[in-house]
């Protein structure tokens, strides 16, 4: 039962976490929203490699992304040290999982509202640099980048639609202990 207790618990941490982190570069990734490839690429966004940042860049003149650009480069600092912490956490929540001995729901919970609260500030922070990127691009172009969307969106259903669920749903989880 603690393994099981113990997966889960592991599993929403990463799933938590992962994600933003993708989301906002992590690494020398593709950038804000950007997500990894199949993924979420953020709030309201397409999954894949771009997400809602390319899709507007692709809208936009070169002199606009070198403003975008400029945008993304003077919040790198503050998005790196909150990766930095949010890394940390995840480390810190880690450690106890895999650490001998008890552990129980309380053990985990500050580590656990520790990372959910820096995904929340990664989102929050990503928003307002994308709300600042919006303020870049002109009317036409953000109606051509929704418009690209949709189209995304209704190809990623499309596959979904094809491929369908994987035989056997859950039950290709392997057996508890």
């Amino acid at each position: 039962m603690r393994t099981i207790v113990t997966t889960t618990v592991l599993a929403l941490a990463l799933a938590t976490a992962v994600p933003s982190a993708w989301a906002f570069g992590m690494r020398g990734g593709p950038g804000f929203f950007a997500g990894p490839p199949g993924g979420p690429g953020g709030p309201g966004g397409p999954g894949g490699p771009g997400g809602p940042l390319r899709l507007l860049l692709a809208q936009m003149s070169p002199d606009q992304r070198q403003q975008v650009r400029q945008i993304l480069i003077a919040d790198r600092g503050a998005m790196r040290d909150t990766l930095k912490q949010l890394r940390a956490a995840h480390e810190a929540l880690a450690d106890k999982l895999f650490a001998a001995g008890p552990l129980t729901d309380a053990d985990v919970q500050p580590q656990v509202q520790k990372i959910a609260a820096l995904h929340q500030q990664l989102v929050e922070h990503g928003t307002q640099v994308m709300l600042k990127v919006r303020t870049v691009a002109t009317p036409d172009q953000l109606a051509k980048a929704a418009a690209t969307k949709q189209k995304v969106d209704q190809l990623r259903d499309q596959i979904q639609t094809l491929l369908g669920e994987p035989a056997g749903g859950d039950d290709d989880l392997p057996p508890p202990e």
